[in-house]
């Protein structure tokens, strides 16, 4: 019974620390681990086909040339902490033959958990010192849903809607489709001035016109982790004058993240997914179901009858006898060679042979 109780008491420490095990994992230890990385080292590459500029050092306006985007993203390890990340980004738009057409850069700190910017560390969108930035930068929150998400535009430099449209699958991952709408957008940004003919319009001098954009930015997000598989920009920029009555083309291209670049976006999304899969499912319950079944099982042990153990019924076996009958009945058999009149002649103290032997 001693050893029954004792091994009752065991099993349930044993049952309890491996529940509170897994809910520590599972509450605290996941919690913490999933966050948006601070360190980052990317190059990721779109391209157009057949784009069109306005080359300013010839005044002209170019159609059909193939561009190429360069986006160079850098985590700040230094600056970054364990809530805020701080990533800077260059831009470089060119020509397939290597002819500068644009060039951004800006760096940004945002919240680890939600991608909400964070106004911080230095953070500067081109020639803007303190853009204060709202909405997400550079990734989607962990566990993205299904709805609209402020998204942060550097052109535009303010938060643009990106409506959910749907799910499909990119690369054999699960992705979202978030797309932002631009119309006539003003960009933040210096007038240019250009020779009114080059604006379409009858006078020579130089006329000051501002950029407006235009057009739809599509991500397509792997929502666990909140990573940007890949992005379509189909936008154009115009050059216009104050009245509208003047106006060109400044860029205006579909470009499409490369193929390569979604695929490598696509395997490193399914490797958080499996990990952060591994840490909040398979860990915890693999601690937890064995801490019930000790539980159980050590409360079994403690709640059984504190009396004895009923011993086991003999099983007979082939050397035990049966034991004799002490009191045999007159009906009982004397066994071989004894008669009745035998038995009753060696009582009366007679010769049992004949008188005349």
């Amino acid at each position: 019974m001693i050893d029954r109780r004792l091994h009752g008491v065991v099993a349930i420490a044993v049952g309890a620390f491996l529940v509170t095990l897994a809910a520590l994992v599972r509450l605290h230890v996941y919690p913490g681990a999933m966050l948006l990385p601070a360190e980052q080292d990317r190059v990721t590459r779109m391209s157009s086909e057949s784009g069109t500029y306005f080359d300013t050092a010839a005044l002209r306006t170019r159609r059909g040339v193939p561009i190429d985007v360069a986006v160079a993203r850098y985590g700040d390890l230094v600056r970054s902490t364990a809530d805020v990340a701080v990533w800077t980004e260059f831009v470089s738009v060119q020509t397939r033959t290597g002819g500068r057409i644009d060039y951004h850069e800006r760096r940004a700190a945002f919240d680890r958990r939600t991608g909400q910017a964070v106004d911080c560390c230095d953070g500067y969108n081109d020639i803007d010192p303190r853009p204060r930035p709202r909405g997400l930068v550079f990734r989607w929150p962990l566990d993205a849903r299904p709805i609209s998400y402020p998204v942060y535009d550097p052109l535009a430099r303010r938060a643009v809607t990106a409506r959910f449209e749907a799910i499909e699958t990119l690369y054999g991952v699960r992705v979202h489709r978030y797309a932002q709408r631009l119309v006539n957008e003003r960009l933040q940004q210096p007038a240019m001035n250009l020779p009114g003919t080059v604006l379409g319009l009858d006078r020579p001098e130089e006329v000051p016109a501002v950029a407006y954009l235009d057009g739809t930015r599509t991500f397509w997000v792997e929502p666990a982790s909140g990573m940007v598989i890949g992005v379509r920009e189909n936008l154009t920029k115009t050059l216009r004058t104050a009245d509208g009555r003047g106006r060109l083309v400044l860029f205006s291209a579909d470009l499409r993240t490369s193929s390569g670049d979604e695929r490598w976006n696509a395997g490193e999304a399914g490797h958080f997914r499996s990990w952060s899969l591994v840490v909040g499912v398979v860990v915890p319950l693999s601690l937890a179901l064995p801490g019930l079944a000790a539980l159980l099982l050590g409360l079994r042990r403690q709640l059984r009858p504190d009396g004895p153990d009923p011993a086991p019924d003999p099983v007979p076996g082939p050397d035990l006898d049966p034991a004799p009958d002490p009191d045999p009945g007159p009906d009982s058999d004397p066994g071989p060679g004894s008669g009745p009149g035998e038995a009753a002649g060696t009582a009366a103290g007679r010769d049992p042979r004949p008188a005349d032997a």
